[in-house]
């Protein structure tokens, strides 16, 4: 679980003003160490010139040295964003971006982040017992702010270990290295020693996000400090670190453990096979054939490596003590296997990618990341230069499988009606059409799209009639930094105004344009595209009366950086609904007891739509808690899993579950 971070000011005089309310009472704070320790790429290109070019200034520093660093930037340097965060368990910092101006112009920016510490006050532990006063600064900030009428910390508990910030400036207290930070010619920094450096790029390694840049310095970083021979020689050993090193970094690490949760936490190994590879009802993969049956296809021997290092055949696990006795190359090929099986199960056989390196590339950063843990993962982050090389063509392997093994359709349950209600529908039955051709909607590779439809003529006047047509759409990321969207949408309306949509070229010209040109072009112009984010306060694009029901579904990163649902224990995902009534359409039917709210019940029933790749499953998770709270009545018959969606939205007027 994360902790969601307080920002406490967005204003450079207010940050300064807080500090120094902070430290009133404690004159001598941290007065150990004379200047700020820059951290992060930048120090490490101070070491290496041919290191990578930084984006931004990461610094360490006393409270006293943030309130110099502010009052010092000239009148020439105004501050852009910036803003005073507290983590619970985490601490302060400052983060934003300056702008050097000449005449009145951006000359030039800096990105920085600065993290506070103190070794009188414990700033992973404010006083929140002060009434806390939510803050909106604007409509598309998440963030927000937070006031306090009085900020306070607890004093440093000497029993509990020290802020790892506060261990590395006691490291750095006797380094002579320095730097002038731009734009400020009295203001030095202390470049930490590359043994720090290598230290915190350790600390969050296994995080996705910014994994490649991560572990491209880790390694070079590592083979400046000599620690290069460590993974072949010891491969399931740490690098022989400074005592007082290793002690900050597993600090460290339980630091943004606690800030951004713990990748690969809900991993549970001692479990069956098939029950670790289903966990929470894979959303992303749709297996053609069993998971170990593509493993057969990558092994480099006669049978997959992992089989040999299992004491029970029935379980997930493997067992350390077998892996160390293999030879090194074998325990690369071991971690080659799982990667490439990985590779393709979840991008090669789907075809949510068709480039194969790329797919092996995402699946080992899983497997550094979210989908492995402990010492498995360590080898794989430690070996994986030697990991890189993919030595077998996996795209003949997924093909192959593609035309040999179709995809099963998922099978839709029936719904089960009350018998008022079946007599209801019992005489609409009769004036159905099912519709069965539709114009396909141009998406791009990766998407599925699905639509179905039915026709319904009124029993009074077989002159009137109506439709109504459910579409959806799955559209998956390319890699695990990437997010997933689920669209669905139900739209009834009059036949004769479906009729004007299907014969009016100038709808596929105006839906062309709307949807982003090749991306998305649906000839009916039903299907609303829909905006994931990016600060649209309108999630989807233009609706009218007829969409009775329209669902979007993103899921994405949690705050872990591991996947919304498949991957995390800390699942993060918007689930945004409209719902408009239906009742204008069942009454030009002229049908006798049939209410708007019956014929979407109809629709639901008739075509009994589901979302591709198990996508409905977040939402009847959330039907679910909302039916144990009793939001949601409970009562049987069970009803279509979007009714309860579209009714809990009518009668709420929320926009999201």
């Amino acid at each position: 679980m994360t902790i969601k971070p307080y920002i406490l000011a967005h204003d450079s005089r207010k940050i300064s003003t807080i500090l120094k309310s902070i430290i009133e009472n404690n004159e001598n704070d941290t007065s150990f160490i004379d200047y700020p320790v820059l951290i992060g790429s930048r120090a490490a290109k101070w070491h290496v010139p041919s290191f990578r070019d930084p984006n931004d200034w990461d610094l360490v520093t006393t409270i006293s040295q943030s309130i110099s660093f502010i009052e010092k930037i000239s009148t020439n340097v105004t501050f852009e964003n910036i803003k005073l965060v507290y983590y619970p368990e985490g601490g302060l910092k400052i983060i934003g971006k300056l702008n050097e101006l000449f005449m009145h112009k951006v000359k030039s920016s800096i990105i920085f982040d600065i993290e506070l510490i103190s070794d009188k006050m414990d700033l992973r532990k404010m006083k929140l017992n002060e009434a806390l006063i939510y803050d909106e600064i604007d409509d598309d900030d998440d963030n927000g702010s937070y006031k306090f009428d009085k900020i306070e910390f607890e004093s440093v508990d000497n029993t509990r270990p020290r802020a790892s910030a506060l261990m590395m400036l006691e490291l750095c207290h006797n380094v002579k290295d320095k730097i002038l930070f731009p734009l400020l010619s009295n203001f030095p920094c202390i470049v930490a020693p590359l043994k720090i450096l290598e230290a915190l790029k350790t600390s969050h390694i296994y995080w996705p996000v910014d994994f490649q840049k991560n572990i491209a310095d880790l390694h070079l970083l590592r083979d400046l400090l000599n620690y290069k021979n460590i993974s072949i020689t010891r491969p399931l050993r740490d690098p022989q670190r400074d005592e007082l090193v290793e002690f900050m970094l597993k600090t460290r690490i339980n630091e943004t453990e606690i800030i951004r949760g713990i990748p690969g936490a809900h991993i549970n190994l001692n479990m069956t096979n098939e029950e670790f590879l289903d966990y929470k009802n894979n959303l992303l993969v749709q297996r053609r054939i069993p998971h170990d049956d593509i493993h057969e296809r990558v092994k480099y021997g006669d049978q997959p490596i992992y089989e040999g290092l299992k004491e029970d055949k029935s379980k997930a696990w493997i067992k350390k003590s077998l892996f160390e006795k293999i030879d090194y190359q074998t325990k690369l090929n071991c971690v080659k296997e799982e990667a490439m099986t990985i590779a393709l199960e979840r991008y090669l056989i789907p075809m949510t990618s068709k480039n194969q390196e790329t797919s092996y590339n995402l699946a080992l950063v899983k497997i550094c990341t979210t989908l492995t843990k402990g010492w498995f993962r360590q080898f794989a982050v430690d070996n994986y230069p030697q990991l890189l090389n993919l030595d077998k063509d996996l795209l003949l392997i997924a093909n192959d499988i593609i035309n040999k093994y179709p995809l099963k359709q998922q099978k839709k349950l029936p719904l089960i009606l009350d018998p008022e209600t079946q007599a209801i529908f019992k005489n609409i039955l009769p004036y159905t059409e099912e519709i069965s051709n539709f114009d396909k909607i141009k998406v791009d590779y990766r998407c599925t799209v699905e639509r179905s439809g039915i026709k319904i003529t009124s029993p009074v006047n077989d002159k009137v009639s109506i439709t109504a047509i459910i579409t959806t759409m799955y559209r998956p990321g390319m890699d695990c930094r990437q997010s997933t969207d689920w669209t669905a949408s139900v739209v009834i309306l009059p036949s004769e105004i479906l009729k004007v949509l299907s014969d009016n070229d100038e709808s596929y010209h105006h839906n062309k344009s709307k949807n982003y040109l090749d991306r998305f072009i649906d000839p009916l112009d039903l299907h609303p595209y829909y905006y994931n984010g990016y600060g649209h306060k309108n999630k989807f694009s233009e609706l009218t009366s007829a969409h009775v029901f329209v669902l979007g579904l993103h899921t994405r990163i949690s705050s872990d950086g591991s996947w919304g649902i498949e991957e995390s224990s800390e699942i993060e995902e918007e689930i945004d609904i409209r719902a408009k009534s239906a009742d204008y359409c069942a009454n030009i039917l002229k049908i006798p007891d049939l209410t708007g709210d019956l014929l979407f019940k109809y629709v639901l029933s008739y075509l009994n739509p589901n979302l591709q790749n198990n996508g409905d499953t977040p939402l009847e998770e959330r039907i679910d808690k909302l039916k144990v709270k009793r939001v949601i009545p409970t009562e049987k018959p069970k009803q279509h899993l979007w009714y309860y969606a579209w009714n809990y939205i009518l009668n709420t007027g929320k926009l999201t579950m």
